[in-house]
């Protein structure tokens, strides 16, 4: 089933988890398949591809049905060859791909050319969301963003809202009450009426019993 709203955590590999929403027993190469029976959406953070294998990649397709779906953060300021690299290893799970979060950390030096680049690869193959620092806000790359149809990234702890435009937004979030997840629902519902991909992911010690309460929430509206 293609869920309204892809809901899910910033990664599933934790080892906190064990003996809380992991079973204590259960092996840790057997996360993934787990975590996609419970929750149908994971945001696959830049540390994932650290020293990863493809082997590894293979089997989180093997390990989860088609209909699961990843959100991928590309390494931190890839080159062209390293993003070509990312591309390849990610090849088994591109089917079960919604998109792309790009991320610049706030002391990347300002590289409109750079931007443009990594955009146009990462839109040639799944729609992309970005979030950039302060610095690197401009209209010259507002503009760009546009071109490639990428949305904004939204923290819902720092504002009340998303941002329109592009075809993809992924918001964090690290819970709160039924109340203010229906709020943020009932936001990230209204930013993809334009026909676009909305995800909320959740983060810290306790995402995935938040991102479960908000799959609730979301099946009842």
């Amino acid at each position: 089933m293609s869920e309204a709203i892809l809901i899910g955590t910033r990664g599933w590999d934790h080892d906190a988890w064990q003996g809380g929403f992991y079973p204590e027993e259960l092996p840790p190469e057997w996360r993934i398949c787990y975590y996609s029976n419970v929750l149908r959406a994971v945001w696959a953070p830049a540390d994932t591809w650290a020293g990863v294998a493809a082997e590894a990649v293979v089997q989180w397709a093997q390990d989860s049905d088609p209909g699961f779906r990843f959100v991928l953060e590309p390494p931190p300021l890839p080159s062209a060859a390293e993003l070509a690299i990312f591309l390849q290893i990610i090849a088994p799970i591109r089917s079960q791909t919604d998109g792309f979060l790009l991320r610049v950390a706030a002391d990347a030096p300002r590289d409109p050319a750079w931007l443009e680049t990594i955009l146009a690869e990462l839109a040639r193959e799944h729609p992309v969301c970005v979030d950039l620092p302060a610095a690197w806000q401009s209209p010259e790359l507002s503009a760009l963003l546009v071109a490639h149809r990428a949305g904004r990234y939204w923290d819902c702890a720092a504002s009340d809202a998303p941002l329109p435009g592009g075809t993809l937004l992924v918001a964090l979030s690290t819970g709160g009450t039924p109340l203010e997840l229906r709020r943020t629902l009932d936001a990230l519902a209204r930013w993809q009426e334009q026909g676009a991909r909305a995800a909320l992911f959740f983060d810290g010690p306790t995402a995935a019993e938040a991102a479960r309460s908000a799959r609730t929430l979301a099946e009842l509206m």
